[in-house]
């Protein structure tokens, strides 16, 4: 499973509610546009770029266009703070370069940029990371848990001391990320059946939760790719 797990660039004038879901949060400007983060304390960037925690609780809105970038949680070290950090303007376009959403992402540069700022990649639990990999298909906790030999309290346990978020809410994060990838593609209550959602109104629930926004607002126009001599610098639409 890709450690960068989303990319999305965002429209001009974006204003989200507050919201907090368990994976490690880039917020990084470009084009001359400026992001104002709230999770405790409030910080506006406009060439540099904020990292927020697993868990964090925040709001962002956006005053030009912005990448959000999703790492799982699982996949880097906890954190050892749950404060924002700032970004400095130089650490932010290498990592902007790195990504090079327009070309192509190229995980493996992208993640060499990360990397040092989350802290190294480890490896987690064998029997956690099947589990991980079985979402968002599995329905039952307790049946994977059996898979690995695990008693569903011990795979919970294991859960929190290697990741710190439940089992239950991984398992959304999981869905909602596969909804996200065939949204450009197909009704919205088609990709929340293709993602495992019982319904369009859970996944709407969902993506509110985790990303303050409804699937509708993850529109089309900023999800789906665009080829390069039709981009425009102020468009928005992700790779990953």
């Amino acid at each position: 499973m890709h450690r960068v797990e989303r990319l999305l660039r965002d429209e001009v004038g974006s204003d989200f509610c507050s919201h907090a879901h368990p994976a490690w949060t880039f917020l990084l400007p470009f084009d001359g546009g400026t992001v104002t983060v709230t999770a405790g304390d409030t910080v506006r960037v406009h060439n540099d770029g904020v990292l927020l925690p697993p868990q964090s609780q925040y709001r962002a809105a956006a005053d030009g266009p912005h990448l959000a970038v999703y790492a799982h949680v699982w996949s880097w070290a906890r954190p050892k703070s749950a404060r924002l950090r700032t970004l400095g303007a130089r650490t932010a376009r290498r990592v902007l370069d790195a990504l090079d959403v327009d070309s192509g992402t190229d995980l493996s540069a992208a993640v060499a940029e990360l990397t040092p700022l989350v802290g190294q990649v480890r490896p987690i639990d064998s029997r956690l990371a099947f589990v991980i990999e079985s979402f968002p298909a599995a329905d039952r906790l307790d049946v994977l848990a059996a898979d690995v030999g695990l008693s569903p309290s011990r795979l919970r346990s294991i859960a929190h001391d290697e990741i710190g978020a439940p089992l239950t809410q991984l398992r959304l994060w999981s869905r909602l990320a596969r909804a996200i990838l065939w949204l450009p593609y197909r009704p919205t209550a088609a990709a929340a059946a293709a993602a495992g959602f019982a319904d369009q109104a859970h996944l709407t629930r969902t993506a509110r939760r985790f990303l303050g926004r409804t699937p509708g607002e993850l529109s089309l126009q900023t999800l789906a790719p665009r080829p390069p001599e039709r981009r425009q610098r102020t468009e928005a639409f992700p790779a990953g």
